[in-house]
Protein backbone atom coordinates (compact mmCIF):
# COMPACT_ATOMS: atom_id res chain seq x y z
CA UNK A 1 0.00 0.00 0.00
CA UNK A 2 0.98 3.82 -0.66
CA UNK A 3 0.34 6.78 0.71
CA UNK A 4 -0.72 10.40 -1.10
CA UNK A 5 -1.58 13.76 0.09
CA UNK A 6 -4.87 15.21 -0.73
CA UNK A 7 -5.51 18.53 -1.06
CA UNK A 8 -9.68 20.59 -1.55
CA UNK A 9 -7.28 23.87 0.29
CA UNK A 10 -9.31 24.64 3.46
CA UNK A 11 -9.04 27.80 5.38
CA UNK A 12 -11.41 29.52 8.43
CA UNK A 13 -9.91 32.47 7.45
CA UNK A 14 -11.18 33.89 4.00
CA UNK A 15 -8.81 36.90 3.57
CA UNK A 16 -6.73 36.91 0.34
CA UNK A 17 -3.93 37.01 2.58
CA UNK A 18 -4.90 33.64 4.16
CA UNK A 19 -5.55 32.08 0.58
CA UNK A 20 -2.12 33.09 -0.18
CA UNK A 21 -0.57 31.84 2.68
CA UNK A 22 -2.00 28.45 2.51
CA UNK A 23 -1.26 28.47 -1.34
CA UNK A 24 2.49 28.43 -0.28
CA UNK A 25 2.44 26.18 2.37
CA UNK A 26 0.70 23.44 0.21
CA UNK A 27 3.15 23.79 -2.43
CA UNK A 28 6.12 23.64 0.48
CA UNK A 29 3.88 20.43 1.51
CA UNK A 30 4.24 18.31 -1.12
CA UNK A 31 7.60 19.34 -2.32
CA UNK A 32 7.86 17.36 1.25
CA UNK A 33 6.05 14.80 0.06
CA UNK A 34 7.86 14.44 -3.32
CA UNK A 35 11.10 14.20 -1.67
CA UNK A 36 9.58 11.43 1.33
CA UNK A 37 8.37 9.03 -1.46
CA UNK A 38 5.21 9.62 -1.52
CA UNK A 39 2.93 8.30 -4.51
CA UNK A 40 0.86 11.26 -5.45
CA UNK A 41 -0.38 14.85 -4.74
CA UNK A 42 -4.41 15.00 -5.52
CA UNK A 43 -6.26 17.94 -6.05
CA UNK A 44 -9.98 18.02 -6.17
CA UNK A 45 -12.00 20.84 -7.77
CA UNK A 46 -14.50 22.68 -6.33
CA UNK A 47 -16.49 26.33 -7.36
CA UNK A 48 -18.07 28.81 -4.78
CA UNK A 49 -17.65 26.78 -1.41
CA UNK A 50 -15.81 29.86 0.70
CA UNK A 51 -13.79 28.56 3.43
CA UNK A 52 -14.58 24.98 2.44
CA UNK A 53 -12.35 24.97 -0.67
CA UNK A 54 -10.30 27.46 -2.46
CA UNK A 55 -9.56 24.40 -5.58
CA UNK A 56 -10.93 26.01 -8.25
CA UNK A 57 -8.76 25.71 -10.54
CA UNK A 58 -6.10 22.93 -10.02
CA UNK A 59 -4.93 22.46 -13.01
CA UNK A 60 -2.78 25.63 -12.54
CA UNK A 61 -1.51 24.47 -9.41
CA UNK A 62 -0.26 20.96 -10.42
CA UNK A 63 1.19 22.66 -13.47
CA UNK A 64 3.02 24.72 -10.88
CA UNK A 65 3.83 21.58 -8.99
CA UNK A 66 4.84 19.97 -11.74
CA UNK A 67 7.93 22.28 -12.03
CA UNK A 68 8.75 22.16 -8.14
CA UNK A 69 8.57 18.24 -7.81
CA UNK A 70 10.55 15.38 -9.33
CA UNK A 71 8.78 12.08 -8.63
CA UNK A 72 5.87 12.54 -7.34
CA UNK A 73 2.71 11.62 -9.33
CA UNK A 74 0.31 14.60 -9.81
CA UNK A 75 -3.60 13.70 -9.27
CA UNK A 76 -6.22 15.81 -11.15
CA UNK A 77 -9.18 14.38 -9.16
CA UNK A 78 -11.49 14.70 -9.33
CA UNK A 79 -12.24 16.90 -12.59
CA UNK A 80 -15.71 17.90 -12.61
CA UNK A 81 -16.93 16.28 -15.54
CA UNK A 82 -20.87 17.85 -16.43
CA UNK A 83 -20.32 19.35 -20.01
CA UNK A 84 -21.53 23.09 -19.01
CA UNK A 85 -18.51 22.93 -16.53
CA UNK A 86 -15.84 21.80 -18.20
CA UNK A 87 -16.43 20.47 -21.71
CA UNK A 88 -14.42 16.89 -22.47
CA UNK A 89 -12.25 18.71 -25.46
CA UNK A 90 -11.20 20.94 -22.94
CA UNK A 91 -10.35 18.19 -20.03
CA UNK A 92 -8.32 15.91 -22.69
CA UNK A 93 -6.48 19.07 -23.69
CA UNK A 94 -5.41 20.15 -20.07
CA UNK A 95 -4.52 16.43 -19.15
CA UNK A 96 -2.22 15.88 -21.75
CA UNK A 97 -0.51 19.58 -21.34
CA UNK A 98 0.21 18.45 -17.97
CA UNK A 99 1.41 15.48 -18.96
CA UNK A 100 3.07 16.62 -21.01
CA UNK A 101 4.82 19.62 -18.40
CA UNK A 102 5.15 16.85 -15.91
CA UNK A 103 6.79 13.99 -18.21
CA UNK A 104 4.42 11.79 -17.74
CA UNK A 105 2.79 12.11 -14.18
CA UNK A 106 -0.44 12.36 -14.35
CA UNK A 107 -3.27 10.69 -12.62
CA UNK A 108 -6.67 11.45 -14.20
CA UNK A 109 -9.86 11.14 -11.90
CA UNK A 110 -13.65 11.91 -13.08
CA UNK A 111 -16.68 13.15 -11.15
CA UNK A 112 -20.04 14.86 -11.59
CA UNK A 113 -20.13 17.62 -8.68
CA UNK A 114 -21.47 17.41 -5.08
CA UNK A 115 -23.42 20.15 -4.15
CA UNK A 116 -26.52 21.84 -5.86
CA UNK A 117 -24.46 24.90 -5.71
CA UNK A 118 -22.20 24.25 -7.96
CA UNK A 119 -24.46 22.61 -10.56
CA UNK A 120 -26.69 25.65 -10.75
CA UNK A 121 -24.44 27.92 -10.74
CA UNK A 122 -23.34 26.66 -14.18
CA UNK A 123 -26.84 25.63 -15.37
CA UNK A 124 -26.17 21.85 -14.99
CA UNK A 125 -29.57 19.65 -14.53
CA UNK A 126 -28.43 17.47 -11.84
CA UNK A 127 -30.11 14.34 -13.56
CA UNK A 128 -27.58 14.66 -16.56
CA UNK A 129 -24.82 14.81 -14.51
CA UNK A 130 -24.21 10.66 -14.08
CA UNK A 131 -24.88 10.17 -18.30
CA UNK A 132 -22.63 13.27 -19.10
CA UNK A 133 -20.02 11.93 -16.66
CA UNK A 134 -20.15 8.50 -18.26
CA UNK A 135 -20.33 9.87 -21.85
CA UNK A 136 -16.81 12.26 -20.92
CA UNK A 137 -15.24 8.68 -19.77
CA UNK A 138 -15.97 7.50 -22.66
CA UNK A 139 -15.12 10.17 -25.13
CA UNK A 140 -11.33 10.98 -22.98
CA UNK A 141 -9.48 7.39 -24.05
CA UNK A 142 -9.82 8.41 -27.72
CA UNK A 143 -9.31 11.94 -27.65
CA UNK A 144 -5.99 10.92 -26.16
CA UNK A 145 -5.10 8.47 -28.78
CA UNK A 146 -6.72 9.44 -32.05
CA UNK A 147 -5.19 11.55 -34.60
CA UNK A 148 -8.16 12.85 -35.63
CA UNK A 149 -11.37 12.51 -33.31
CA UNK A 150 -14.98 13.27 -33.98
CA UNK A 151 -17.91 11.80 -31.70
CA UNK A 152 -21.92 11.96 -32.09
CA UNK A 153 -23.00 11.16 -28.81
CA UNK A 154 -26.64 11.07 -27.53
CA UNK A 155 -25.77 14.45 -25.69
CA UNK A 156 -22.67 16.20 -27.14
CA UNK A 157 -21.50 16.40 -30.45
CA UNK A 158 -18.04 16.90 -31.62
CA UNK A 159 -16.67 17.68 -34.91
CA UNK A 160 -13.88 16.21 -36.53
CA UNK A 161 -10.57 17.63 -35.17
CA UNK A 162 -7.28 16.77 -34.50
CA UNK A 163 -7.10 17.71 -30.50
CA UNK A 164 -3.50 18.63 -29.25
CA UNK A 165 -0.97 18.11 -27.68
CA UNK A 166 -1.03 14.09 -26.85
CA UNK A 167 -0.20 12.70 -23.55
CA UNK A 168 3.13 11.97 -22.62
CA UNK A 169 2.34 8.65 -21.35
CA UNK A 170 0.69 5.57 -23.55
CA UNK A 171 -1.77 4.90 -24.47
CA UNK A 172 -2.71 7.54 -22.16
CA UNK A 173 -2.78 8.54 -18.31
CA UNK A 174 -4.28 6.26 -15.52
CA UNK A 175 -8.16 6.99 -15.00
CA UNK A 176 -10.26 6.31 -11.74
CA UNK A 177 -13.07 7.77 -10.46
CA UNK A 178 -14.56 9.53 -7.45
CA UNK A 179 -16.75 6.65 -5.88
CA UNK A 180 -19.05 7.26 -2.27
CA UNK A 181 -21.40 4.10 -3.18
CA UNK A 182 -21.28 0.44 -3.51
CA UNK A 183 -23.05 1.19 -7.14
CA UNK A 184 -20.16 3.45 -8.67
CA UNK A 185 -17.24 1.02 -7.54
CA UNK A 186 -18.71 -1.37 -9.36
CA UNK A 187 -19.15 0.71 -12.26
CA UNK A 188 -15.41 1.53 -11.29
CA UNK A 189 -14.74 -2.55 -12.06
CA UNK A 190 -16.74 -3.14 -14.89
CA UNK A 191 -15.55 -0.49 -17.24
CA UNK A 192 -11.88 -0.99 -15.92
CA UNK A 193 -11.12 2.55 -13.94
CA UNK A 194 -9.61 2.94 -11.07
CA UNK A 195 -11.31 3.90 -7.79
CA UNK A 196 -11.18 7.00 -5.37
CA UNK A 197 -13.05 6.26 -3.09
CA UNK A 198 -14.67 8.99 -1.29
CA UNK A 199 -16.36 8.19 2.45
CA UNK A 200 -16.01 4.50 2.14
CA UNK A 201 -16.08 3.86 5.85
CA UNK A 202 -13.49 0.40 7.33
CA UNK A 203 -16.86 -0.93 8.08
CA UNK A 204 -17.45 -0.93 3.80
CA UNK A 205 -13.74 -1.48 3.03
CA UNK A 206 -13.02 -5.05 2.69
CA UNK A 207 -16.54 -5.56 0.74
CA UNK A 208 -16.18 -2.63 -1.57
CA UNK A 209 -12.25 -4.06 -2.43
CA UNK A 210 -13.42 -7.72 -2.13
CA UNK A 211 -16.34 -6.73 -4.78
CA UNK A 212 -14.13 -4.52 -7.40
CA UNK A 213 -11.41 -7.28 -7.44
CA UNK A 214 -13.91 -9.75 -8.35
CA UNK A 215 -15.84 -7.68 -10.70
CA UNK A 216 -12.88 -6.10 -12.17
CA UNK A 217 -11.35 -9.69 -13.87
CA UNK A 218 -14.16 -9.40 -16.52
CA UNK A 219 -14.03 -6.16 -16.85
CA UNK A 220 -14.97 -4.52 -20.82
CA UNK A 221 -12.37 -1.01 -20.07
CA UNK A 222 -13.55 2.31 -21.17
CA UNK A 223 -9.81 3.43 -21.63
CA UNK A 224 -7.34 1.29 -23.58
CA UNK A 225 -6.19 -1.01 -20.69
CA UNK A 226 -7.48 -1.61 -17.54
CA UNK A 227 -5.97 0.97 -13.69
CA UNK A 228 -6.86 -1.76 -11.06
CA UNK A 229 -6.06 0.69 -8.52
CA UNK A 230 -8.39 1.12 -5.15
CA UNK A 231 -7.88 4.64 -3.54
CA UNK A 232 -9.37 6.03 -0.07
CA UNK A 233 -9.86 9.28 1.17
CA UNK A 234 -9.07 9.47 5.19
CA UNK A 235 -8.57 12.22 7.08
CA UNK A 236 -5.11 12.42 8.80
CA UNK A 237 -2.79 13.95 11.71
CA UNK A 238 0.13 12.08 13.22
CA UNK A 239 1.62 13.92 15.75
CA UNK A 240 4.09 11.94 18.93
CA UNK A 241 1.65 13.25 21.11
CA UNK A 242 -1.61 11.36 20.59
CA UNK A 243 -3.87 13.67 22.65
CA UNK A 244 -2.12 16.67 20.47
CA UNK A 245 -3.39 15.30 17.17
CA UNK A 246 -6.87 14.32 17.85
CA UNK A 247 -6.98 18.25 19.97
CA UNK A 248 -5.69 19.65 16.67
CA UNK A 249 -7.42 17.70 13.71
CA UNK A 250 -10.55 16.72 16.25
CA UNK A 251 -12.05 20.50 15.91
CA UNK A 252 -11.16 20.76 11.98
CA UNK A 253 -12.91 17.29 11.07
CA UNK A 254 -16.36 18.31 13.06
CA UNK A 255 -16.21 21.84 11.06
CA UNK A 256 -15.97 20.01 7.89
CA UNK A 257 -18.98 18.10 8.33
CA UNK A 258 -20.88 20.54 9.58
CA UNK A 259 -19.82 22.48 6.15
CA UNK A 260 -20.92 19.70 4.49
CA UNK A 261 -23.93 19.35 5.91
CA UNK A 262 -24.37 22.83 4.66
CA UNK A 263 -23.22 22.52 1.29
CA UNK A 264 -25.96 19.84 1.28
CA UNK A 265 -28.22 21.95 3.11
CA UNK A 266 -30.81 21.93 0.16
CA UNK A 267 -30.91 18.32 -0.78
CA UNK A 268 -31.48 17.42 2.80
CA UNK A 269 -33.84 19.96 3.88
CA UNK A 270 -35.80 19.41 0.69
CA UNK A 271 -35.95 17.08 -2.00
CA UNK A 272 -32.49 15.19 -3.00
CA UNK A 273 -32.42 14.40 -7.33
CA UNK A 274 -32.97 10.74 -7.86
CA UNK A 275 -29.29 10.17 -8.53
CA UNK A 276 -27.76 11.78 -5.34
CA UNK A 277 -30.44 10.44 -3.02
CA UNK A 278 -28.60 7.89 -1.69
CA UNK A 279 -25.26 9.84 -1.36
CA UNK A 280 -27.17 12.22 0.46
CA UNK A 281 -28.82 9.04 2.94
CA UNK A 282 -25.62 8.02 3.51
CA UNK A 283 -24.42 11.44 4.34
CA UNK A 284 -27.44 11.95 6.77
CA UNK A 285 -26.71 8.53 8.82
CA UNK A 286 -22.93 9.34 8.81
CA UNK A 287 -23.54 12.92 10.05
CA UNK A 288 -25.22 12.35 13.40
CA UNK A 289 -22.60 9.84 14.11
CA UNK A 290 -19.53 12.16 13.65
CA UNK A 291 -21.27 15.38 15.08
CA UNK A 292 -22.40 13.08 18.21
CA UNK A 293 -19.40 10.45 19.26
CA UNK A 294 -16.29 12.05 20.51
CA UNK A 295 -13.10 12.27 18.22
CA UNK A 296 -11.56 9.13 19.91
CA UNK A 297 -14.41 7.26 19.00
CA UNK A 298 -14.75 8.10 15.63
CA UNK A 299 -10.32 7.07 15.09
CA UNK A 300 -11.37 4.06 17.17
CA UNK A 301 -13.53 2.83 14.53
CA UNK A 302 -11.65 3.44 11.37
CA UNK A 303 -13.42 7.08 10.72
CA UNK A 304 -10.26 9.03 10.45
CA UNK A 305 -6.09 8.71 10.50
CA UNK A 306 -5.31 11.02 13.43
CA UNK A 307 -3.17 9.95 16.35
CA UNK A 308 0.41 9.18 17.10
CA UNK A 309 2.36 6.59 14.93
CA UNK A 310 1.04 3.50 17.19
CA UNK A 311 -2.52 4.36 16.09
CA UNK A 312 -1.86 5.64 12.71
CA UNK A 313 -0.32 2.30 12.16
CA UNK A 314 -3.21 0.30 13.06
CA UNK A 315 -5.56 2.27 10.87
CA UNK A 316 -3.91 2.26 7.95
CA UNK A 317 -2.62 -1.64 8.58
CA UNK A 318 -6.70 -2.02 8.58
CA UNK A 319 -6.69 -1.04 4.95
CA UNK A 320 -4.31 -2.85 3.78
CA UNK A 321 -5.67 -6.01 5.28
CA UNK A 322 -8.71 -4.98 3.15
CA UNK A 323 -6.32 -4.88 -0.36
CA UNK A 324 -6.64 -0.94 -0.34
CA UNK A 325 -4.01 0.32 -2.49
CA UNK A 326 -3.30 3.69 -1.76
CA UNK A 327 -4.52 6.15 0.95
CA UNK A 328 -5.39 9.70 0.22
CA UNK A 329 -4.16 11.53 3.68
CA UNK A 330 -6.36 14.41 3.85
CA UNK A 331 -4.14 16.77 6.44
CA UNK A 332 -4.56 20.42 5.00
CA UNK A 333 -7.95 21.49 6.79
CA UNK A 334 -9.10 24.64 8.30
CA UNK A 335 -6.88 25.68 11.32
CA UNK A 336 -4.25 23.00 11.25
CA UNK A 337 -0.86 24.45 11.35
CA UNK A 338 1.39 24.36 8.75
CA UNK A 339 4.89 22.83 10.73
CA UNK A 340 2.06 20.00 12.27
CA UNK A 341 1.04 19.10 8.66
CA UNK A 342 4.87 19.16 7.83
CA UNK A 343 6.08 16.88 10.32
CA UNK A 344 2.34 14.70 9.55
CA UNK A 345 3.96 14.23 6.27
CA UNK A 346 7.51 12.72 7.71
CA UNK A 347 5.97 10.92 10.28
CA UNK A 348 4.01 8.79 7.92
CA UNK A 349 6.67 8.06 5.63
CA UNK A 350 8.94 7.45 8.20
CA UNK A 351 7.32 6.15 11.40
CA UNK A 352 4.21 4.53 9.96
CA UNK A 353 4.58 3.30 6.39
CA UNK A 354 7.60 1.05 7.29
CA UNK A 355 5.58 -0.37 10.03
CA UNK A 356 2.44 -1.64 7.82
CA UNK A 357 3.00 -5.35 6.85
CA UNK A 358 1.90 -6.91 3.16
CA UNK A 359 -1.07 -8.42 3.47
CA UNK A 360 -2.77 -11.72 2.09
CA UNK A 361 -5.24 -9.65 0.07
CA UNK A 362 -2.04 -7.84 -1.60
CA UNK A 363 0.04 -10.84 -1.93
CA UNK A 364 -2.73 -12.76 -3.83
CA UNK A 365 -3.46 -10.32 -5.76
CA UNK A 366 0.52 -9.78 -6.98
CA UNK A 367 0.96 -13.63 -7.54
CA UNK A 368 -2.05 -12.73 -10.07
CA UNK A 369 -0.87 -10.33 -12.00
Amino acid sequence: MEISVFYELETSDPSPASVRRIYRECIEQVQLADSLGYRAVWFTEHHFLERFSYSSAPEEVLAFLAAKTQRIRLGHGIVLLPFNINHPVRVAERIAVLDTLSDGRVEFGGGRAICESELSAFHVDPDLTRPQWEEALAMLPQIWTQDKFKWDGKLIQVPERAVIPKPVQQPHPPMSVACTQASTVEFAAEHGLGVLGFGISEANSNEYVRTYREKIRSARPIGKFVNNHFSVLRMALCSNNDREALDLQGANMKMYTHQTRDLFAPWIDGKPPTSYRKIIENFVKNFAQVDQIPMEDVVKFGGACIGDPARCIDSLQYLEDAGVDEVMLFMQLYTTPHDQIMKSIDLFANKVLPKIKTSSAHREQSASA
